[in-house]
């Protein structure tokens, strides 16, 4: 991260001390829900403008989503993006021109076993995702609104079990009450604190994932592969998987709309998703500078 500055940035000097840091950014890293997107999935006309001007002036860009590789895959073609796509939390990294795996990480039978049991013993609804596939033992509304929001198909399978004892799951998500996810997040933790990587992308999403996964991770491999230095990274992000990422980028954003906690891992917090808070952090850190 840059220097000591405030986690929010409030005073003048601290952002045009930002600023002078931040030139050289060659690596750009967005996440999509409630960051890229707006409430109703849409990307606004100016963040497009403003991505497509840094890819014009020799900014690579990513996406760096919760999201399956099939579900982001629509938005970098929207956006014209070339580069390996950052997907599951981190826990796989697919090209989006050849559909090539640079990296997966998924999550070892015998765990997913325990946080299954785990999860259906509170009765929640869970996802699984095999091989970019996305698998429910029911719909429900949870199931139902999920698919809305990710626009992929989904398998309907008796049994979550049988499945993991023939395949390796990339992510496994429960879907439920805040509240109770909050107190499951801290539970899952204790129990599998140094052998899974456990968040939540949205307030009523648990999510469970290798210890090798995170956004942060996935980044630094990325940004090692294509030679870039770590300072010269500008990563984008609102919620709470993204913490991980904003602390490992040179330049770390918030978005306006984002938890207080997340806004304290950023050096800038940008105006909201819905007011083009990705293109006020491009123009700021990176347009800027050409």
């Amino acid at each position: 991260m840059i220097g000591s500055l405030n986690k929010i940035i409030d005073k003048e000097e601290e952002i045009a001390s930002t600023e002078v840091r931040s030139k050289g950014i060659s690596l750009v890293a967005i996440d999509v829900d409630d960051t890229l997107l707006t409430e109703e999935l849409t990307i606004l006309p100016a963040v497009k403008e403003a991505i497509q001007r840094a890819q014009q002036q020799g900014v690579t860009i990513t996406l760096a989503t919760g999201r399956m590789y099939r579900s982001t895959l629509p938005y970098a073609k929207e956006l014209g993006l070339a580069l390996p796509l950052i997907v599951y939390q981190g826990a796989l990294i697919q090209d989006s021109q050849t559909g090539e795996v640079l990296w997966h990480r998924p999550v070892e039978k015998k765990l997913a076993t325990e946080v299954l049991a785990f999860l259906q013993a509170k009765e929640l609804h869970v996802n699984l995702y095999v091989k970019d596939h996305l698998y429910m033992e029911k719909l429900g509304q949870e199931g139902s609104d999920y698919i809305k929001l990710a626009r992929v198909p989904v398998t309907l399978i008796p049994d979550h079990r049988a499945l993991l004892a023939e395949e390796e799951t990339t992510k496994i998500l429960a879907i439920g009450d805040p509240e109770k996810l909050e107190k499951l997040e801290a539970e899952g933790r204790q129990l599998w604190g140094d052998q899974l990587f456990v968040t939540r992308s949205k307030p009523f999403y648990l999510e469970f994932m290798d210890r090798r996964a995170g956004k942060g991770e996935a980044l630094g491999f990325l940004a090692e592969q294509l030679q870039i230095d770590q300072q010269n990274v500008m990563a984008i992000g609102d919620s709470y998987n993204d913490i991980d990422m904003l602390e490992y980028a040179g330049v770390a954003v918030a978005m306006g709309n984002g938890p207080r906690e997340v806004q304290k891992s950023a050096d800038y917090v940008a105006p909201t998703n819905r007011e083009g808070g990705v293109a006020t952090a491009l123009e700021r850190f990176v347009l800027k500078n050409f």
